[in-house]
């Protein structure tokens, strides 16, 4: 496909180490580090299901210029990445990748497409938006540095047990109220290597977490689910017993878990637009 004197293949017609450095070079200079290789890059194409025929790479000449990601779970899609070399921002080739990203999802068969924009992407959002994407949700990321006590102790002495993400992933649908973004979702999560913690009874948990450690040494709560506010806070002043750093990509504003994390000394460290399209 070629538009503009700009060529864009197929992410499945280039090597793995390809597609990675082209997320690696698009995200320079974004607030969030990104530094991508084939084989961080395989594990989130098997966890969160990229779709690399679908898949964009942007070449100007033998240039790489850019690239879109996309995900696809039966209809619903999810843009993995959309970005641009700096030097070649502001010059449409951002509006080119969308407009095909949008193409290549109709033909995987998405009804509805989403996608996360840091809240202080204004350009990146005002391309999303003028492409008719529009903002559904808030996301937070949320962070426990290493060494800092919680702010309540109200609910010192929890305990959380214990147990494989084999025996909590069957309770994932009723102990979530809110819907997860899509990376912690069920699908990504069953590929996921992690740690369960248990609040309540084996057979019908009130709540649990699963536990990851990330390959930049910090360690990610991975999923939260809890069947009331209540279950929520004690699994949250639980989390004490997990020492070092804590992070937790994409909590969603609504979810029962802000507050009480929050209280246990917990900073929101950055803040998403979950942002949505229905495509026909």
């Amino acid at each position: 496909m070629t538009n503009g004197g700009l060529r864009l293949v197929p992410a499945s017609s280039v090597s793995l180490a390809e597609f990675a450095a082209a997320f690696t070079d698009g995200f320079r200079g974004y607030a969030v580090h990104l530094d991508d290789d084939a084989e961080k890059l395989s594990r989130r194409v098997r966890a969160d299901h990229y779709d690399l025929h679908h898949s964009l790479v942007a070449y100007d000449g033998d240039e790489r210029v850019g690239m879109a990601a996309l995900a696809v779970r039966g209809e619903a899609g999810w843009c993995g990445g959309l970005a641009v070399v700096p030097e070649r921002r502001g010059r449409g080739v951002g509006r080119l990748l969308m407009r095909a990203l949008l193409e290549k999802a109709r033909a995987a068969g998405v009804r509805r497409l989403t996608l996360e924009v840091l809240a202080g992407n204004t350009a990146a959002r005002r391309l999303y938006e003028g492409a008719g994407m529009r903002v559904v949700r808030e996301l937070l990321v949320l962070e426990r540095a290493e060494g800092r006590d919680a702010e309540s102790s109200a609910l010192e002495g929890v305990s959380l047990e214990e147990a494989a993400p084999s025996e909590l992933l069957p309770h994932f649908a009723r102990l979530h109220t809110v819907a997860p973004a899509w990376q912690r979702d069920l699908p990504s999560l069953l590929v996921a290597v992690t740690r369960g913690l248990r609040l309540g009874p084996r057979e019908s948990p009130r709540a649990y977490a699963l536990v990851s450690e990330g390959r930049d040494g910090k360690t990610y709560l991975s999923d939260l689910a809890a069947e009331d506010a209540g279950a929520a806070r004690e699994l949250s002043a639980g989390l004490a017993s997990v020492g070092g750093a804590l992070r937790i990509i994409n909590e969603p504003e609504q979810s029962l878990f802000v507050a009480p994390l929050l209280e246990q000394g917990f900073a929101e460290t950055h803040r998403q637009h979950e942002m949505a399209i229905e495509l026909s």
